[in-house]
This record gives structure tokens, sequence and C-alpha cells, in this order.
């Protein structure tokens, strides 16, 4: 049952029963619905708010009468001043006095500096009983007030929130729903407007900015906003031109690449005359072949690979080279044999440096580099992270006692878990030997404590086996968040401190611990 349910009803039952949809007859029969159903509607409670600031007498009064309604207790308020007499004048003068005070102190909240400001002086002036003249002019003012257009707030609430509705905090809750739309919209074209800039910036010739490219990245794709700040539009406009810069100069040189690999093959192609058998046929398939490359286009890979071709070719022609020649093309083959492994190792010593093959987490090389990353973001944009330490408990007694190849295989389950348990913009990897270190951007110390808490339950609870038998396995965390400190070495060597901290407290917990709110 919701709401919505409830105002249905209402609606249905007022028809059934042939009764006008009056505001009295709708709020009656809503609060009593939602009162059956269990509902507490602040609506439907204004009436028992005021009852309670009402004297002792006359809520006795309110309960003999049987007051249901807000107009019911209208009316009996108006009955219980029309009763007064004319002895018990002082009596009604104090009840009018305090009811005016309410009704001030009601207004002094008002969301309006001029109503607030008469009400307040109007205030002082009844707690300081001052002359008629005082009322006199200040009765002068709230008849402006009141005269005045700007008062009437309504219609232009109802035109923001576009509701005819006459509640204030219905038409307060409308605007309050429009703007969160009109956020969430800007926030997801920023977004994009983010996602087409790194895009713009990201197909380079040249590997160079990477690393820039990617701060820039990460920090839009976290703050979008970050846009309308000058200086981040300065600094991407900079780094454009940089880029262009930097990709005029990689055209550069790789030109002067293929410069020297034609040079390589003219040589090749006077050698071969002088050399061999090749006849002007051959040499006229050659420049028919070089023709074809400028016809073809590509790009300069594609243009260098096949110029290599062609040298390869005029090589593969040559049938009456001496022992020269052929030492040379030896030698060559050795060469481009050589830097296909040193390429093959340099690739594969690139992608190892930056995860651990154990674990498959971020090596230690690759936790530095992100931590310098995210530290870089914090100085130059305030986008905050936390830190922390993991360290498995009693790690070198378990290798003792079941041996290595146990340890390895606890190593390698906890990296699942930290996989399965982190978010995608956190960064976790194995810092050291059975240490863990895991980067949390966005994320203050509280939040920190809650993660660094279920990766600790997690590994309390699972069940490590080896050869058949469970092996237990615990481990304590320290965690630091680096707003706490001034530097990023301050923040490593506090986390650091506390994880010291929770092994010499007793092991299998965080520091500090994670506070429990009642």
């Amino acid at each position: 049952m919701t709401i919505n349910d409830i105002v249905r009803e209402t609606i249905q039952s007022l028809k059934s029963e042939k009764r006008p949809l009056t505001p009295h007859n709708y709020q009656e029969r809503f609060c009593a619905i939602a009162n059956r159903y269990g509902f507490s509607v602040e609506e439907c409670q204004r009436k028992e708010k005021f009852i309670k600031r009402l004297n002792e007498t006359m809520q006795n009064d309110i309960t003999k009468y049987n007051v249901n309604t807000l107009d019911e207790l209208l009316i009996y308020l108006v009955s219980s001043l029309n009763r007064l007499t004319i002895g018990n004048s002082g009596k009604q003068k104090v009840v009018t006095i305090t009811l005016i005070k309410h009704l001030l102190q009601m207004i002094a909240r008002f969301p309006d500096q001029q109503a607030r400001e008469l009400a307040n002086a109007s205030l002082e002036r009844i707690e300081h009983l001052c002359d008629l003249n005082s009322f006199e002019i200040i009765t002068q003012k709230w008849e402006v007030l009141i005269a005045s257009p700007e008062t009437d707030y309504l219609p232009r609430l109802q035109k923001l929130a576009q509701s005819r509705s006459g509640d204030f905090m219905q038409l307060i809750e409308k605007i309050e729903q429009i703007v969160e739309r009109q956020d969430r919209k800007e926030g997801d074209s920023l977004a994009g407007v983010a996602d087409v800039i790194v895009s713009a910036l990201t197909p380079s010739l040249t590997d160079k900015l990477d690393s820039e490219i990617g701060t820039l990245s990460y920090t839009l794709g976290n703050t979008p906003h970050l846009l309308y700040q000058e200086e981040i539009r300065a600094e991407i406009k900079a780094l454009v031109e940089r880029r262009i810069k930097i990709d005029k100069l990689e055209v550069k040189e790789r030109i002067l690449t293929i410069d020297e690999i034609l040079s390589e093959v003219s040589v090749k192609i006077v050698n071969l005359m002088n050399n061999s058998n090749i006849s002007n046929e051959k040499v006229k398939e050659v420049k028919a072949q070089l023709h074809a490359i400028d016809r073809e286009g590509g790009d300069f890979e594609t243009v260098k690979q096949k110029l290599l071709k062609i040298a390869e070719s005029l090589e593969l022609e040559t049938k009456q080279l001496g022992d020269i020649m052929q030492h040379e093309n030896r030698v060559i083959m050795q060469m481009q044999e050589k830097i296909k492994k040193l390429e093959q190792a340099l690739q594969k010593a690139k992608q190892e440096s930056k995860k651990d093959f154990l674990t498959g987490l971020v090596s230690k090389r690759g936790l530095d580099e992100e931590l310098n990353r995210v530290d870089k973001s914090y100085r130059r944009y305030q986008i905050p992270y936390s830190i922390a330490f993991f360290d498995i408990d009693h790690f070198k007694k378990i290798n003792d006692t079941y041996g290595h190849e146990a340890g390895d295989l606890i190593l390698k389950q906890l990296g699942k878990i930290f996989l399965h348990l982190k978010r995608d913009v956190d960064i976790v990897g194995r810092y050291g030997g059975e240490e863990f270190l895991a980067i949390l951007p966005n994320t203050p110390l509280e939040g920190a404590q809650i993660f660094a808490e279920k990766i600790r339950a997690r590994v309390e609870e699972f069940s490590f086996v080896y050869k058949e038998e469970e092996v237990p396995v615990t481990l304590s965390a320290g965690i630091a968040d680096v707003k706490e400190f001034a530097t990023q070495k301050e923040v490593i060597e506090e986390a650091d401190q506390r994880l010291y901290r929770a092994k010499h407290n007793g092991r299998n917990r965080i520091m500090p611990p994670l506070k429990v709110h009642a």
C-alpha cells in the first residue's frame, strides 16, 4: 500500500457515497484511510500538533466535543473566544496577546526578510509593552506589507513547480525534484563532453603523453564538473597543443626512417645491378611496386613494411652475389631476430611489470604509479582518497607448517577476494610478500574502514583448504585518509604504523577500528 493507493481509495470512497470532492471531505477521508493502514502523514497530524499547544482545559473540551478536523478546531477556538465575557476581559487580552505572539513567531520563520524583520519588531514591542503610537506605526507597516503584490508567493512558486497546488510544501518538493533532474541531466552531459575530450586526445602517434592523458581522463571521469573551471580548460588546451607538437616531431622522425629505408633500397638496387644479372624488366617491376605504395596510401608502419618487403624481394633476386653479400644477409637476419625478441621481451616486461603474476592484482610498480596519480589529482583538484595496508597474520608460520605451496595458494585466493569486493575505481595490489595495498579514490576514512572490515571478515570466514586440510587464515589492516596529512609519504607511513598497531593489539583487526553507530 502506497500514498498513491490511499489517494485512489479516498476518491473512490467519496464517489461511492456521492459526497462532494471538497478539500474538507477529501482531507477527512484521506487521513482516516491513512490511519487505518498505519501511515503517518504530516498533514494529518497538524490538528494534534496544534491541540498540544493549548492548555489542559481546552484539550479536555476538545476531547469532550469530539473535534476531529482542523476546521472543527478553528470553530471551537472561535467559539471559545466569543464566550469570553466582559468580566474575563483581562484573561481575553492575555489569550489574544499569546495567540498574536505565536502567529508572529511563525511569521518570523517565514522565508521573507521584510516579514521576518517586521514580525521580530512586533514581538519586541509586545514584550516591552510599548505605547499605542508604536503599535499604530507597526500596524501601518503590516498593512503596507500585506497590500504589496510582492508578498503573493504562490503564483511564482506554482510556475516554478509547474503545479497548481496551493500547498507550499508540495510546491517546494516539486521544485526540488525539477532541480534534481536538471542537475542529473547536466552531470550526464558533462560526463559525455569529458569522454569526447579524452577520446579526441587518445589516438596519438606516440605514447609520450599517455600518463598525462590518463590522469586527465581519471580526473574528468570522477568529477566532470571541473570542466567549468578555467584552469582545467587551459590545461586541456595546453595538452592539445603539446600533443600536436609531439605528433609533428613523431611524423618527422618516421619520415626520416622511411627516407633511410628508401636510401637503402636504392643502394641495394645499384648493388644488384652491379653484382648480378638483374634485368631492366626487374628494375621496372621494382619501380611499379614503389609507385603502387604511393597510390594505395596507408599509415607509416604499412608503408614501412611494404618498403621492407620490396627490399627483401630485391635481395631474393640476387643469384650471383658472393660470400660478402651472403654474410651481410646473415647478419641482417640475426639482427632482425634479436630486435623481434627484444620487442617481444619488452612488451611482455611492460605487461608483467604492472601485474603480479601470482595474485592477478596490481604489482608494486603499478601501485606506485597509481598512488602518484591519485595523489596528483588530490593536490591539484582536491579529489580525496584513502589507503589501506593489509597483512596476513602469522604467514611465516603457515609457510613453515604447510609449505610454501600452501602459502602461494592462499595469496592467489586472497587476490580473488580483493577483486570480488573492490569497486571498479579502486586499485588493489600486492605491495610485497604477504602485504597488500588498497587505494580507494573519493573515499573518506569511514568508507575505507568499511571496505577493510569487509575484506577482514570475508577472509576470516573463508575456508582455505590445502591437501584436504583447512588452513585458518586472518589478516590485519591499517587505514589512513589523505586529508589527515600534508604529504603522500606521511599517509603511507601512518597507514603502515596503524597496521603495526593492529598486529600488536592481537591481529585479525583493522586500525583505526570501525565505529558501530547506534
